[in-house]
Formats: structure tokens, C-alpha cells, sequence
């Protein structure tokens, strides 16, 4: 065993080294989300070394104004660049850095999970086929959709996890092992979570027994139990963002995004859309992956791995289909599916499903025997099936090496990005001279860099425009002034500031926030209600007379409940498992006393 694992690790970092080398050698690629991995990496590890440890807020978006981006967008990906940037590793090499991490993590749990199945050899082969699989590479060069990816990861992990409690584990440890997968999932990407929950929800049932089934729904609930402080806002909190608006173009509905269209008199077609047709050839590998999968399901059938292989072919077919104008009808019957915006995101499923399968068709054709009689005996099938996977295995491998080499590479852009927002200076915001637009998004002024986020989590109220027409003060008093105010503290999350009202009449006080409800508000040490500007600041109503004003970012109340409920699952799940390692320990004892005595 010591001899696998160091043959493991070994492999793994090759080829984990393989997957990622266009990055090492190029930097980090100029891609969709690029501006948007850049900004929240940025802020996120910011605002974390500086001590707040969940920086849902990101202060410096908008132009300072500030976005609930991480109340709506799981935080995994972010938190998976900190370790880097503490090890020295600047805001780029902390992106590349998470990127090898999920990789690594990808291999290891497909290792894993296929090693409770098959040999050495084929375990191998199925966890490099997952790390340079086609898809996986399109997500992390070309969209760079970091959080899909880290989505990905979990998947083999949380299989595993399930297989162990159904087939034989009874112990809570290996619930809690489900609950911490199944959570991570959670925290890394929503329409991955939607998607495979819809197919997880059946695996158990389909692998066999009903005390199994209940340990893994038990772990299921434990994971939405401890990660309630973030699932709970997502759910409850979207009404104080813009998101449903943003989810209604075309563009972003799955039903219309669709890779291979059939109409009614047969005739068929793939999608022409500048993106998608890109993953043409690596759905048809899939779909040729299938359907072999089929054959040999059919023909030779092994009994260790007949159920689960079922299984993965089932979730193969299924998202493959989903894919296709066959099954498009399911968007709008089943309307929370449009969530996932594009239909091509069941590929997450596959790019683990295809690899295991690729693994059982090695673990099947090695001892294919026919009778000689049969026909099929004389071209050797034995032979042609090796051909056909191996040929199967290099094809999606080069597809996915391919796809590094499409991407464009820009290592002075992304340095320029990184060295203006090490340079900003919170709060300062730039408005001086001309601007520039920098990778789409993001503007330069001649005295900085101005960040903008997605306008789906801005706050709802917030309907000034992004850049806004002029550059806004800290703090204001409604009418522009800002005589009689004192602003004593704008850090992270908090807000201090005096004002003194010299009417006889409550003033409103405006500062440079987007109002959003996770903001509270206190005035001499007591609570008061807060409210949205015109333009959607954050807008405060100051008596008459000299005050003191704090703002906090506390979060919404679903915030409150959710960490409620997180904070107690967590503890219940440590206080079983002390108990059961007691009783565990007191049953030893017991045993080894009754052995002495006899």
C-alpha cells in the first residue's frame, strides 16, 4: 500500500503538472470570468487578512459602493486561493495555485472512488483521464469558471462516501465524511449542487438497502445543516438583489442553449452559438463512450460493479440528453432547472461518469472470451474493444490539451490588473482625468484602478449607474453638504462617524454604500431602522443634535437563522460522535474484561 501511494502521488503530480503548465508557463489566462476572479480574489483576500473571516460585502466594487456578491455566490473557490497567498504567492499565482489544488483534489477523489472497483492500473488511468478531461479544461482556460470546477471535484468524493454507507459502513464517522463532501459541494457551486442532487437524491436507492438509504439522506441533512449559514441567505435573501431580472434574457436559459437540436421531420443540427459549438467534439466522444458502454453493459457483465455502473451510465445518458432538443421540455416543466442558465453545465456530471466508465470498459474487456463459432470471434473483439477505449481515452485527452492551447494569454494585462489593485487604498476611490475600460469590466483613472462587480447580486435598490456620473463622498448630507460630520472609522464592514444636526428637524445622512439589508445601523447605541436613498445608498435619518452613528454589517436575518442552525448541527454531530467513540470504547473494554476473565 505505502508503494501505491507514493506511485499515486507521484502520477497525480505529473499530471496534475500537465493540466496546469500552459498557466505555469503563459500565466493566467485572459478568459470570461477572468475579471471577475481577478476583482473577487482581490477583495476577498483583502478583506480576510484583515480579519473578516467571511467578507460576504465586498467593499471595493461598484466604485466603492460595495456588493453582497459572497451572501449569493459560494465562497469555496475564494477561500481555496488564501492558503496560497499565505505562502507568498501573489494574486495571480493564488489563482493559478487553487486551480493545481482542484486538480489534485479531482484526481485523488476519482482515485478513490474507482479504486473500490477496479485495480491499481485502471484507477489510474480513470483519475488522469478526469484531470485532462475536456470539459474540466474548458471550465478552468476558457471560461475559467473556478467555482464549477471546484463543484467538479466533490463529485467523486461524495460518490464514494455514499457507496461506503450503503455497502457496508454503519458508523457515524462515515456519515459525517458524507455531510463534509456533500457541504463542499454546496459551498462551491449552485447549478453543479442543483443538477447533481436531482440525480444523488436516486443513487442510494438504486445501490440496495434501506439502512444505507438512511445514512446517506442522514448525511444529505447534517450537510445542509452546517453549511445553513450560507444556503439559508441564497434561498431566503433574493429578493434584496437583482438576479431574477438578470436570469430572464434568452441568452441565459438552458432550453435555449442547447447542443445538438433535432426538429420534427429528424433533421438535425448543432448549436452555432460562438461558445458551444466548441464542445461539439467532446460531447461526441462522450456520446461514443455511452453508447460502447452500452454494448459491453449488455454483453459482459461483471458483478461488483453492476449496479453503480448502471448508474453512471444512466447519469451519463441523462445529461447528455439534457443537452439536446429530446429532452428540452424538462427546462419548463421542471422551472427551478433554468437556474443552471446553460444546458451544457450537465457536463460537470460527465466529466466524472465518463471517466469511471472508461474505467469499467478497461475492467470488462480484459477477459473477454467468445465462443468460436461466433462470428465476431474471428476480428478478435477482445482486441477491437481495447482499441476502440484506448482510442476513446487518447481522443478526450487530446480535446483536452487542445483547449489550453485556444486561450488567450495576456500576462501584461493580468499583471497590470494585479499591481493597480495592490496599489488602491481603502476607501479612496479614483476619479481623476479619463478613464479606460481594463478586461472589460474594470476601469483605470489616471490616479487608479475602479473595480465594478456582476449586476445580478447588486442590491436591488441600487439604481445608480456603474461608473456613476461623478465621484461621491463618504459621507453626505442629503442635500451634497458635508458640514457637521465627522467621519471617525471606515474600515471593512464598519462605518463610525459624528453628526451634528443643527435644525430642529431629523436629517438624512447618505453615505458611499449601497443600502442592503445586512447593513444595521446604530445611533447613540440604539438600534435604528436604515432605508435606501433615490439612487440606492444606504440612507440614514439623524435627529436633531450632536450623535454618534455606527454601521455594522451584520447580515440579513436569514443570515442569523442560517448560522443558527449551522452552529447546532455542528455541535450535535461533534457531541454523537464523542458518544459513540465512548460506547465504542466502553464495548472494547468490556470485551477485552470478559476475555481475561475466561
Amino acid at each position: 500500500m505505502k508503494g501505491d501511494g507514493k506511485l499515486l502521488a507521484l502520477l497525480l503530480l505529473l499530471l496534475s503538472i500537465v493540466a496546469i503548465a500552459p498557466m505555469l508557463e503563459y500565466g493566467y489566462p485572459l478568459n470570461h470570468s477572468a475579471p471577475f476572479n481577478l476583482s473577487w480574489a482581490f477583495q476577498y483576500q483583502k478583506q480576510f487578512f484583515a480579519g473578516q473571516f467571511y467578507p460576504r460585502w465586498l467593499e471595493y466594487s461598484n466604485f466603492g459602493f460595495g456588493n453582497p456578491t459572497f451572501a449569493f455566490y459560494p465562497p469555496l473557490c475564494m477561500v481555496a486561493t488564501l492558503p496560497f497567498r499565505l505562502l507568498g504567492l501573489g494574486l495571480v499565482g493564488s489563482l493559478i495555485g487553487s486551480m493545481a489544488l482542484a486538480i489534485v483534489f479531482l484526481g485523488w477523489g476519482l482515485y478513490t472512488y474507482s479504486r473500490y472497483f477496479y485495480p491499481l492500473q485502471i484507477a489510474i488511468i480513470v483519475a488522469g483521464v478526469g484531470i485532462l478531461s475536456p470539459y474540466l479544461m474548458v471550465d478552468i482556460y476558457q471560461r475559467g469558471a473556478i467555482a464549477e470546477v471546484w463543484g467538479i471535484t466533490t463529485l467523486p468524493w461524495i460518490l464514494w462516501a455514499s457507496q461506503r454507507l450503503v455497502d457496508q459502513s454503519k458508523s457515524y464517522q462515515n456519515i459525517l465524511l458524507l455531510a463534509l463532501t456533500y457541504g463542499l459541494l454546496i459551498l462551491s457551486h449552485l447549478p453543479t449542487l442543483l443538477i447533481f442532487t436531482c440525480i444523488w437524491l436516486f443513487f442510494p436507492w438504486f445501490l440496495g438497502n434501506w439502512q444505507g438509504i438512511k445514512r446517506c439522506y442522514l448525511g444529505f441533512a447534517l450537510a445542509c445543516g452546517w453549511t445553513a449559514f450560507y444556503l439559508l441567505p441564497v434561498i431566503g435573501d433574493r429578493r434584496f438583489i437583482q438576479i431574477d431580472t438578470f436570469n430572464t434574457f434568452k441568452e441565459y436559459l438552458p432550453q435555449h442553449r442547447l447542443i445538438l437540436k433535432i426538429t420534427k421531420d429528424l433533421g438535425i443540427g448543432f448549436s452555432d452559438h460562438w461558445f458551444d459549438k466548441q464542445i461539439i467534439a467532446s460531447w461526441l466522444c462522450m456520446v461514443a463512450v455511452v453508447i460502447l458502454g452500452i454494448v459491453v453493459q449488455f454483453w459482459k457483465r461483471n458483478r461488483n460493479t453492476k449496479n453503480v455502473s448502471v448508474f453512471w451510465l444512466l447519469i451519463s445518458l441523462f445529461s447528455l440528453l439534457m443537452t439536446t432538443s429530446l429532452l428540452a421540455w424538462l427546462y419548463q416543466l421542471f422551472v427551478p432547472l433554468q437556474k443552471i442558465q446553460f444546458s451544457w453545465r450537465w457536463l460537470s456530471l460527465t466529466t466524472i461518469t465518463i471517466p469511471l466508465l472508461l474505467g469499467y470498459l478497461f475492467y470488462q474487456v480484459r477477459n473477454i472470451k467468445l465462443k468460436e463459432e461466433n462470428f465476431f470471434y474471428y476480428i478478435s473483439p477482445s482486441s477491437l474493444l481495447r482499441v476502440l477505449v484506448w482510442s476513446l481515452v487518447i481522443i478526450s485527452i487530446i480535446q483536452g490539451v487542445k483547449v489550453a492551447q485556444k486561450v488567450d494569454y495576456q500576462p501584461e494585462v493580468i499583471a497590470h490588473f494585479a499591481n493597480l489593485a495592490v496599489a488602491k487604498k481603502f476607501p479612496y476611490e479614483p476619479n481623476q482625468g479619463s478613464s479606460n475600460t481594463l478586461i472589460n469590466w474594470h476601469y483605470v483613472f489616471c490616479d487608479g484602478l475602479a473595480l465594478v462587480d456582476v449586476p445580478e447580486y447588486r442590491a436591488k435598490e441600487a439604481t445608480l449607474p456603474i461608473p456613476p456620473p461623478h465621484n461621491y463622498p463618504l459621507l453626505a448630507w442629503q442635500d451634497g453638504t458635508e458640514a457637521n460630520l465627522n467621519l471617525q472609522n471606515w474600515d471593512y464592514g464598519i462605518r463610525k462617524f459624528e453628526a451634528n444636526n443643527l435644525t430642529s428637524f431629523p436629517r438624512q445622512v447618505v453615505l458611499r454604500t449601497f443600502y442592503y439589508p445586512g447593513w444595521q445601523t446604530k445611533i447613540d447605541g440604539k438600534k435604528v431602522l436604515t432605508q435606501a436613498s433615490s439612487s440606492g445608498q444606504l440612507e440614514i435619518s439623524i435627529p436633531p443634535g450632536k450623535h454618534q452613528v455606527q454601521i455594522f454589517y451584520r447580515g440579513t436575518l436569514m443570515y442569523l437563522l442560517g448560522r443558527l442552525i449551522a452552529v447546532l448541527t455542528i455541535v450535535s454531530c461533534i457531541i454523537k460522535s464523542f458518544n459513540q467513540e465512548t460506547n465504542n470504547s466502553y464495548k472494547v473494554n468490556r470485551i477485552h474484561d470478559q476475555n481475561s476473565r475466561n
